[in-house]
Formats: structure tokens, C-alpha cells, sequence
């Protein structure tokens, strides 16, 4: 996208400088200041500092930031709401320009945060056990308003960016908005950027087969995360709809044909839902099915979400489950989700008005 170009319902006016690499970021401004290298000051500014004023950009020369402010603007999603979790997470609505809203989470876990980032308004894949699969899909995200989510956190939680890990598991399929989501990550782990190391990134997919044959061709890359949620074809066509498409078998070669740092594994994430996919015999066939793969499996527990016919398992049959796939080799954890108090765990995300809790 150019620095002329909008997303579709964008007001008209100045055009928006921010989610544009440094090559677009010259060219827009190479008519209206001086060398080369004022470029690369504003991008700096603009990500690695994160900084939405033209004025405050000393190392510009005053005439250069005067005709930057006549002809652009530098915006990202706004904070319209936020609602607190007892267990210090947090629940974001952000409003965008043409007036659509996004959902984005900071997740504490111990010392530990995590901002989990959307990359598209709804979802079109339509999985039924997720609330986000219910709204459709209204439209792709920005590079600017994905890298944005994670500037528009950080300023509001003074965030230490060289700590946080990023994960593309918000609203969305981030591989049906490949470029947008990868020319973001590059924004975010650029030195000259954001800063954060790609090893901190991980994106999550519920399968699209194209998508990570790219994404095993680029040069840098996020981790790779797979939604699963089932063991068998029939069960996971109806679970997820997109498995009608790219079936487990084609899926596990795709995922085979990954090369891997010396230290890294695939995740799988499977959703345990009571009655339908927590039994030991699943745990079985899930074993044998990732068995060639460097993996790990993060069973989650389902998060009860408003959708009808799904319920999470009892606490022993969710460590049964555990302790079938460990008897079996199989690196396991259960991922118990925060802000589930507040809709914020995973599946809850649906882009909804949320309540300002009280101190918010």
C-alpha cells in the first residue's frame, strides 16, 4: 500500500504514513524533504519509537516536518475500551478509521506478557466452537493497523517491548492476509523497528496449506502455531470447515516440508471439548498423527464463548489427556487461558462493545 492509498471507508485528507516499510516510507516523502536519510529518521520514529508527532521530531529539519504535517498523518487503532481481567490481563477494543473495530489482548502470565494481535475484522473460516467464526469476515487488516495494535498497547501499558512475545491468534486467519501479516512482522522485529526477535513471534493457523508453504520459504519468519482440534478427517471437517479443503494428511506433509531452527518445534493447539475430542483414544491417534514432527502440543481447555453444543472438559479428563500424550512421548502442556473472566480468552474474541470496568 501506497502512502496515497486506503483502506477501503478511510477518511479522505492526508494520507496515513504509518504501516509503510522504508522503501514506501521514501517515496512518499522524497518530493517534500532532502536526502535520503530523513527516511530512515522517520521510520525510526515512527516504530522504534513509536511516535505519532511530526512536530517533536527534532532531527528533521523544521521545514521538512511542516511539509510532512500539510500532506500526512501518522495513526494507528485507537483505544476506544478496555476491560480488566482479575488475573491482570486486559481485553482491547480498537476502533479503526473507517469506523471498524478490532480486538487485541495483553496476557500476563507471570512475569511473563504476551499480546495477542488480530489480523482480520471477524474470520471467515467459520470453525464452530469460536465466537470470532460467527461474525464472517468483514475485511483484512493493515500492515499499519496490525503493527499498530501492538503500538497502540505498549504506549498504554508502558510495555518493554524487547520482553513481550507477539502472537497472531486474535481475530482472523493470518494466513488468508499473508502479506499484510508478514509485511507487519517485519516491521516488528526490524532493529531499525520495533525491535523484537522473531523467536518471540508465533503465528497461528488453522491450516491454510499455501500459506505455510510460503511462510517456510521466507527468509525470517514467526513460529508456527496449528489449530487442530481433532484426530480424524470426518470430525475435523466438521469442526473446522476448512479441513475440507487441506484434509490432516496433506496438512502433516506441509508441515514436514518446514525446515526448523536447531531449537524449534511446531506447535499444536488443540481445544479440548467435552464429549467430542477428549478421549484417550484421541490423545492416541494425536500422537501418531505428529509423531514424525518436532512438536508440542498446548491442549486448551474450551472457553465457553455463548456458542451452543460445546462444553470444556472436567479438570481429570483434561489431565488424562495430558498424560496419554506424555505416556507417549509427546512434549504436553495444558495452556489454561487468562481473561477468560472478561471474553478475552481464546475463541471469545468477536469484536464486540465492551463495558469500561471500574479504574478503567
Amino acid at each position: 500500500m501506497t502512502a496515497t492509498e486506503a483502506p477501503a471507508g478511510e477518511p479522505a485528507g492526508r494520507a496515513n504514513l504509518y504501516g509503510l516499510d522504508i522503501t514506501q516510507l521514501g517515496a512518499a516523502i522524497a518530493p517534500f524533504t532532502g536526502p535520503a536519510f530523513h527516511a530512515a529518521q522517520l521510520y525510526h520514529w515512527l516504530y522504534g519509537r513509536q511516535s505519532t508527532d511530526l512536530p517533536s521530531m527534532t532531527d528533521l529539519p523544521s521545514e521538512t516536518r511542516v511539509a510532512l504535517e500539510q500532506r500526512f498523518r501518522i495513526g494507528w487503532p485507537r483505544i476506544h475500551d478496555v476491560r480488566r481481567s482479575t488475573d491482570g490481563s486486559r481485553k482491547y477494543l480498537l476502533a479503526l478509521e473507517d469506523g471498524g473495530t478490532i480486538e487485541a489482548v495483553y496476557i500476563v502470565y507471570g512475569e511473563r506478557i504476551t499480546l495477542c494481535l488480530s489480523s482480520q475484522i471477524g474470520c471467515p473460516l467459520a470453525c464452530r466452537f469460536c465466537l470470532t467464526g460467527t461474525m464472517g469476515l468483514v475485511r483484512n487488516l493493515t500492515p499499519g493497523e496490525i503493527a499498530g495494535q501492538v503500538a497502540a498497547l505498549a504506549r498504554d501499558t508502558t510495555l518493554d517491548l524487547s520482553r513481550v512475545r507477539l502472537v497472531f491468534m486474535g481475530m482472523g486467519e493470518p494466513l488468508n492476509n499473508y502479506d499484510a501479516v508478514m509485511s507487519a512482522f517485519r516491521l516488528l522485529t526490524d532493529a531499525h523497528g520495533f525491535g523484537i526477535a522473531p523467536r518471540r513471534i508465533t503465528l497461528s493457523t488453522a491450516g491454510i496449506i499455501p500459506g505455510i508453504r510460503r511462510l517456510a520459504a521466507e527468509p525470517s519468519r514467526p513460529r508456527l502455531a496449528i489449530s487442530l482440534a481433532a484426530t480424524r478427517d470426518d470430525l475435523r471437517d466438521d469442526l473446522m470447515p476448512i479441513n475440507r479443503r487441506y484434509p490432516l494428511a496433506d496438512l502433516m506433509q506441509a508441515l514436514r516440508d518446514v525446515p526448523l531452527a536447531p531449537r524449534e518445534r511446531i506447535t499444536f493447539e488443540y481445544c479440548l471439548l467435552r464429549g467430542a475430542n477428549d478421549s484417550v483414544a484421541d490423545a492416541g491417534r494425536l500422537a501418531r498423527l505428529i509423531g514424525r514432527l518436532r512438536a508440542k502440543v498446548n491442549l486448551i481447555p474450551y472457553n465457553e464463548a455463548g456458542v451452543e453444543g460445546f462444553a470444556t472438559p472436567d479438570e481429570p479428563e483434561i489431565a488424562r489427556f495430558r498424560d496419554a500424550l506424555r505416556a507417549r512421548g509427546v512434549t504436553t502442556t495444558i495452556r489454561w487461558s487468562k481473561g477468560r473472566d472478561i471474553g478475552a480468552a481464546c475463541g471469545q474474541l468477536a469484536s464486540q462493545p465492551v463495558a469500561r470496568a471500574a479504574g478503567g
